[in-house]
């Protein structure tokens, strides 16, 4: 089964829109995972993107599917630890994150990633949100359903507060609810995905499981646990000559 991010594609095509993603472009999908956002992307802006993470299994995944969707000359995927990012600084236009953060030392990637953007260059983050503060029974639910990473989150509040310490000015933030019914499944991933979706669960007992135990969940914490977009733009103005990399230097192919 699919680790489907906050908001799925719906909340990946609100961010892009939010961002101003564009054809001529080159952007960075941090923690990318097995590339589905990326591709996605690439597909419906033309954009090129460079995803990175940790996980070689996953990016064989990802490489293969790219391939697959007939964009292998706009995605690229790397191995990479988003804290210790292999690019000259002032490399991308933007940045992504997406459930990614809560993963790493928050403050540590995304100083990483800051130093890769170019001057006036954005960044884009979905990641979970604490409504308000958690009791310790909700931590303690949160960290057994879903994972340990999940309780690695902010408030609403702290996520734009941590961007603003680290030199980002917040240009939107939206704080929303989790759709995990079908109605939203729908929503979040689209007609064929979530129907895959459906047939896995149809199919395998462990992931229907798994799937109501999750739903139950996110009923329960309601009140307590959302999901945060936040857009940003990094705000220093760096008077030095900057040589931007070629599109051979990131590891695309050449024409």
């Amino acid at each position: 089964m699919k680790v489907l991010h906050p908001g799925g594609l719906y909340a990946t095509k609100l961010l892009a829109d939010k961002c101003n993603i564009s054809s001529g472009i080159t952007v960075l999908d941090a923690g990318c995972g097995s590339g589905r956002s990326a591709i996605f992307l690439a597909r419906k802006y033309g954009c090129r993107i460079v995803g990175v993470d940790i996980d070689p299994e996953t990016l064989l995944i990802a490489r293969t599917e790219a391939v697959m969707k007939g964009v292998k000359d706009r995605v690229i995927f790397r191995i990479a630890d988003a804290n210790y990012l292999p690019f000259q600084d002032h490399t991308f236009d933007g940045a992504i994150f997406q459930a990614a953060l809560i993963f790493t030392d928050k403050a540590k990637a995304l100083h990483s990633v800051y130093r890769k953007i170019r001057p006036g260059g954005f960044l884009g983050v979905i990641e979970l949100a604490w409504k308000k503060p958690p009791t310790e029974r909700i931590v303690t639910r949160v960290r057994e359903t879903l994972c340990s990473a999940a309780i690695n989150t902010e408030t609403h509040e702290e996520w734009i507060r941590l961007l603003r310490q680290l030199g980002f000015q917040v240009i939107y933030s939206d704080l929303l609810d989790h759709k995990f019914d079908f109605s939203g499944m729908l929503r979040n991933e689209g007609f064929r995905s979530s129907l895959r979706i459906v047939l896995k669960c149809i199919s395998d007992k462990s992931v229907k499981e798994k799937m109501e135990e999750i739903t139950t969940l996110f009923k329960e914490i309601n009140a307590y646990l959302g999901y945060g977009i936040y857009v940003a733009r990094k705000t220093e103005f760096d008077r030095s000559s900057v040589e931007h990399p070629n599109s051979r230097a990131l590891g695309y192919p050449s024409n």
